[in-house]
């Protein structure tokens, strides 16, 4: 994936995820929504997550809520950058 134009910023790497979370960078609040959108999108393409439509729905819809709260805080880059490496990681399977 291609770096950022923002100097410090790292992209997670799978073992670790939450590391770049900075404290020194991010307020309490957007590191909060920060983590809670990565766990979200990380649930929704977890290859043994066999979730009922209805469940789906849900967590699309606190996925798009989360999103929304991180661009109220001001965090809408790394907001992005957390959705758009879910979408380029190959760890998603359709032979489950």
């Amino acid at each position: 994936m291609e770096s950022t134009p923002e100097k410090g910023f790292q992209l997670p790497g799978e073992a670790n995820r939450r590391d770049w979370i900075d404290a020194a960078r991010f307020t309490v609040v957007q590191r909060f929504f920060l983590g809670r959108l990565e766990r979200l999108v990380a649930l929704r393409s977890a290859p043994d997550a066999h979730l009922e439509p209805w469940q789906s729905a849900l967590v699309h819809r606190a996925i798009y809520s989360t999103y929304c709260d991180c661009v109220e805080q001001g965090t809408a880059h790394a907001a992005q950058i957390v959705l758009h490496r879910e979408q380029s990681t190959p760890n998603r399977s359709a032979s489950t």
